[in-house]
């Protein structure tokens, strides 16, 4: 019942309208493609353009893309997708329209995006996630420092060569405790196993 009610749903013909209006106002100069879902993505030639598409989905009133749901990226290192290391990934969404737009953008490894703190204030987050996991860098950034892994890791886990198995253990780490107290909790740690 639900495969016969949803090829008819509204949002697909809308899906299918905005792929049609990127292709036709962006299909020269940039790169259009469609996923299996048939939801667009298109290609930025730089990381200024990337954010000129950001601002520009945003405000145009065909594509009103009023919400950053995601901001990700990928390591390029075999060149599948281009020449460039990594592939910065933008994920819009239309809070109207319900539907979406993925805007991609391939960087070197030393060349900085520019941050969309400005446009979006959830972007703090979601940029520090992608510098704390690869190393991507956000000009204009308020607070670019990592916010998943501890200060003190060396690397970018998800760079393809950073190794799998690889573990830095931390030798000045806090001792763990429970409680309100951490001076009572440690002392009698300490105290239980001199015995």
């Amino acid at each position: 019942m639900i495969s016969s009610i949803a090829p008819n749903a509204a949002y697909l013909k809308d899906q299918q309208a905005l792929g049609k209006r990127l292709t036709e106002k962006y299909g020269a100069g940039r790169r259009v493609e469609f996923d299996k879902l048939n939801e667009p993505v298109i290609w930025a030639k730089s990381p200024e353009d990337a954010k000129l598409l950001f601002r520009t989905f945003m405000l145009d009133e065909a594509f009103q893309m009023d919400f950053l749901s995601d901001i990700t990226a990928y390591d390029n290192k075999d060149g599948e997708d281009g020449e460039k290391r990594f592939v910065l990934v933008y994920q819009q969404y239309s809070t109207t329209k319900h539907v979406r737009v993925r805007i991609k953008c391939l960087l070197d490894e030393a060349e900085p995006a520019l941050t969309l703190t400005d446009v979006f204030l959830a972007a703090n987050w979601l940029e520090r996630e992608v510098f704390d996991m690869y190393g991507i860098t956000f000009k204009g950034h308020p607070n670019l420092r990592r916010i998943l892994m501890d200060e003190r890791f060396t690397g970018h886990p998800l760079r393809k060569e950073y190794p799998i198995k690889q573990r830095e253990p931390f030798n000045d780490n806090i001792g763990f405790h429970l409680g309100a107290n951490p001076l009572e909790i440690n002392t009698s740690i300490t105290e239980g196993s001199e015995n």
